[in-house]
């Protein structure tokens, strides 16, 4: 991969981990608004933007933070989603929650993949 692909991958990578972020402080900002309970809100605007920054600086550390987040999520969530939700409604939570920050992570590390420079052995 060369250097311009890579830095086109950490920009998407960012750029979802960025407005996966946004959204869900967002929410989490309007819930605490409504029931005036901000701890919860506060808990997601230092470990969601926590992750985009880390990523920013440190890319292989922040792709390692994204995808914790993302199957930590699908730990913590996915079993009261299965029994809350139908199945179209469970995927587009999945697609809420989980998969941005797993997408994020996965194009950070593919991202830092070096080009193989060995040439070819010849027989």
């Amino acid at each position: 991969m060369d250097d311009m692909a890579a830095r086109h991958l950490r920009s998407v990578a960012l750029a979802i981990g960025a407005a996966w972020a946004c959204w869900w402080v967002f929410f989490e900002l309007a819930e605490s608004l409504a029931d005036r309970r901000f701890g919860q809100a506060a808990f997601f605007l230092i470990a969601m933007f926590a992750a985009v920054v880390l990523a920013w600086k440190w890319p292989a550390a922040g792709s390692v933070l994204f995808l914790v987040e993302g199957f930590a999520s699908i730990a913590m969530f996915a079993p009261s989603w299965a029994h809350r939700f139908r199945f179209y409604e469970f995927l587009v939570m999945f697609a809420m929650m989980p998969l941005p920050p797993i997408a994020a992570g996965i194009l950070l590390l593919l991202s830092r993949r070096h080009p193989n420079t060995r040439e070819p052995a010849v027989l």
